[in-house]
């Protein structure tokens, strides 16, 4: 990677004036110049998918439109099935859209615009039954205000990922139904404590239900 490139993808200069070098602090910088964004639009179109998507993450979150008119291509072309982007260094799946999932929260911070990623959050947990998802989709839902239709896909999506035998991922949005619809959640519970038996891990998530009832 060419060191112009790695500088407007990687390096920030924090509060202190301290410079480093890290994707995710670049993401969250308050202050950023026209100049920078330019290079990042251009970025965009690079022929490296990987430093394409990148340059998309961190578009996106600044809250800039090219972002996410680059995240509906990268959507409708299915860029995921052509590579890998965010392979999970456990489980080797590509978690690419739930830390696109992140990035679209951390936009509000500098647009207050929440209305604006809800259409691409909903887009998420329709694909949350087949992809794989870490846990950062589940804590943007929890910082969310979400709607009706919110929890319809919530619903979706818990069913769709029980369907494919993801039972720890679907047991992650337990706790968001908890904090949103607590009527539906009892239906779910004696499902999720019989999964548990297939997978520990759910019990974590049955255990933070109850920091929300």
């Amino acid at each position: 990677m060419k060191t112009e490139i790695y500088n407007t993808l990687y390096k920030y200069i924090d509060e202190d004036g301290n410079q480093g070098e890290d994707l995710r602090e670049v993401q969250l910088m308050e202050n950023f110049s026209k100049e920078r964004i330019n290079k990042l639009i251009d970025l965009t179109s690079n022929e490296d998918q990987y430093i394409s998507y990148k340059a998309m993450l961190i578009l996106i979150s600044w809250g800039i439109d090219k972002g996410f008119q680059k995240l509906d291509e990268f959507i409708d072309n299915k860029l995921d099935m052509v590579t890998e982007f965010e392979p999970h260094r456990i489980y080797g799946e590509d978690n690419v859209y739930d830390v696109i999932s992140d990035a679209l929260y951390i936009s509000t911070y500098n647009t207050e615009n929440e209305e604006k990623i809800l259409p691409y959050i909903h887009q998420m947990l329709k694909m949350y039954g087949n992809n794989f998802f870490e846990s950062r989709l589940k804590h943007v839902l929890l910082k969310m205000n979400l709607t009706k239709t919110s929890i319809d896909e919530i619903k979706s999506a818990v069913k769709a990922s029980i369907s494919n035998k993801r039972y720890y991922q679907a047991s992650q949005l337990l706790p968001v139904l908890a904090k949103y619809d607590k009527e539906s959640l009892n239906k779910y519970i004696d499902e999720f404590n019989n999964l548990s038996k297939l997978d520990k891990r759910i019990n974590y998530n049955l255990e933070e239900v109850q920091e929300y009832i």
